[in-house]
């Protein structure tokens, strides 16, 4: 294909892994237009060619409005879209034939997406297709809370994720005790809609038994995959991302994502995550991500560009060929939280001071830091600066 001929791409975000996105496609020569509510790492990035501030969250019917009228104003006809958030891509999903009058999609309806983005259809698909997933109870009331058949430690856990993060800023809640659950059920509730909550029985081990399959689908047949372990997160219970993820080659996982995506009849770019059970030694499903994951620059070191693979499948272009081989000796770090994260983790005596700085040696894929593009790093701490700040100045 003609670079002269390739249109751009619209990126809705932009954190690390929008950037992961613009410095993909950037370096080919394909601009990219940012939109997000919040400056972030990708919107400093040297391939970025036009940014749009969105004052609030990017996923009412305003912002749909927003997106149809700049695809005009500004000629991005037949650019290619790419949500890197859960709500964009609902948004998106839900809106297919509105936005593909302008854009290239890289979404799929809602009937595909909504397997992905609603835990509780998520885990009636496991069920269906025989995938092992941690025992889950859906309570639509306190009182429910007194009569259910589990043991602790639990979480409460909400079915759609991004509502009870951006609310609280946590993933999840844990308790230990069922006047805990009770307390922590009030909590949730007072952010999500009650028929939103789970209680998930706790899969015992931290991220060092918390694996993924990253994969490029095609009508539910997955093309190209690699697999990784997860092997830290921040914070470490619970956390709201990985921190620090490691290649590995772990071909048990494979047999289970087919089974979930062929079911999905998903195409594109979809990550799988499992956590292993060693109580009954099954690798138990715990998510899908239906847009590109944190640490998927990780897989571009690795050999699988999947932002360059979707751009190409977007614009029905049959390269580029997927590679024979995965290089498995890389990692991802992301300083900005892995650090806190190895601080948290030798207090708790999970690891030693010298085995923490020894898991950074070795072939790493950075979340941000590139000599190529730089500014992205003085993006990424003034956003992380900015957010402490706010905390601070609530507390005070």
């Amino acid at each position: 294909m003609s670079q002269q001929t390739m249109p751009g791409v619209v990126v809705l975000g932009s954190d690390f892994k929008a950037l992961g996105v613009v410095r993909s496609l950037g370096r080919r020569g394909i601009p990219s237009v940012v939109i997000d509510n919040t400056p972030r790492s990708a919107w400093f990035s040297r391939y970025v060619v036009k940014r749009f501030k969105w004052p609030t969250c990017m996923e009412d019917e305003k912002f749909l409005s927003f997106l149809l009228s700049i695809g005009k104003t500004y000629h991005l006809e037949q650019w290619v879209l790419f949500p890197t958030q859960d709500e964009v891509v609902q948004l998106i999903a839900c809106n297919t034939l509105q936005l593909s009058q302008i854009y290239r999609l890289v979404t799929q309806d809602w009937d595909v997406v909504r397997w992905a983005n609603n835990k509780r259809l998520t885990y009636q698909m496991a069920e269906e297709v025989g995938v092992p997933y941690p025992k889950t109870h859906y309570v639509t009331h306190k009182d429910e809370l007194t009569t259910l058949n589990t043991s602790f430690p639990v979480i409460i856990k909400p079915a759609i994720s991004v509502h009870l993060q951006y609310a609280t800023h946590f993933k999840a809640f844990p308790a230990s005790s069922s006047q805990e659950l009770l307390m922590q059920y009030e909590k949730a509730i007072a952010s999500i809609p009650p028929d939103e909550v789970m209680v998930q029985e706790v899969i015992p081990g931290d991220g060092r038994v918390q694996y993924s399959i990253a994969t490029f689908c095609e009508d539910g047949n997955i093309k190209t995959w690699m697999t990784a372990r997860r092997t830290r997160q921040y914070p470490i219970d619970y956390g709201l991302g990985s921190s620090f993820v490691e290649a590995i080659d772990i071909p048990a996982l494979l047999p289970l994502a087919e089974k979930l995506l062929r079911y999905m009849r998903v195409s594109g770019m979809v990550e799988v995550e499992f956590k292993y059970d060693e109580r009954d030694k099954q690798y138990k499903l715990l998510d899908i991500n239906v847009r590109p994951w944190g640490w998927h620059t990780l897989c571009i070191a690795c050999g699988l560009d999947f932002p360059y693979i979707q751009y190409c499948c977007a614009l029905g272009d049959p390269q580029p060929l997927f590679p024979a081989h995965v290089d498995y000796s890389y990692r991802w770090i992301r300083m900005l939280t892995d650090i806190p994260a190895g601080m948290q983790e030798i207090r708790a005596r999970i690891t030693t001071r010298s085995a923490y700085v020894k898991s950074l040696m070795g072939k790493t894929a950075f979340s941000v830091l590139d000599w190529r593009d730089f500014l992205p790093v003085f993006g990424d701490a003034w956003v992380a600066f900015s957010r402490i700040l706010r905390a601070k100045l609530k507390k005070s």
